[in-house]
């Protein structure tokens, strides 16, 4: 069989570091740790009315705007696409737009962490442009 635990894209865990803020995932099972603490994988929940993303296509990319406030309290830290064979990662920054680009990718899930709730997933919509 041609199922690998350790760098399967379909089993990408997240972390943060809840000391110093750092973003870290993986593609198979690890202990990770930072700042001495050893960090838990997050649990994705499913988008809600307050953690909500909105896809367009334009030319060979996505623009992906997420609805959410970008306030030093409460933002979004990072967003990340998850596809077939690929990972992209982008680090925002509160009072920044909550926008990003990402190539059309084949086969992928949209996961995005919000400093005050915690990792929210999309699955599905990356398809093949």
């Amino acid at each position: 069989s041609n199922t690998p635990e350790g760098g399967n894209m379909k089993k990408v865990r997240f972390y943060v570091c809840p000391t110093c803020g750092s973003a870290l995932w993986c593609t198979g099972g690890a202990d990770i740790s930072c700042c001495g603490r050893r960090l838990s994988p997050l649990i994705p929940q499913s988008e809600d009315s307050g953690h909500e993303s909105v896809f367009s296509e334009d030319d060979d990319e996505y623009y992906i705007m997420l609805q959410h406030d970008m306030t030093k309290q409460r933002y979004i830290s990072y967003v990340a696409c998850a596809a077939y064979d690929r990972m992209m990662f982008l680090k925002l920054y509160p009072e920044q737009a909550a926008e990003v680009r990402f190539p059309k990718m084949y086969g992928g899930d949209l996961y995005f962490y919000c400093s005050e709730h915690g990792l929210f997933k999309r699955a599905g919509h990356l398809k093949n442009g």
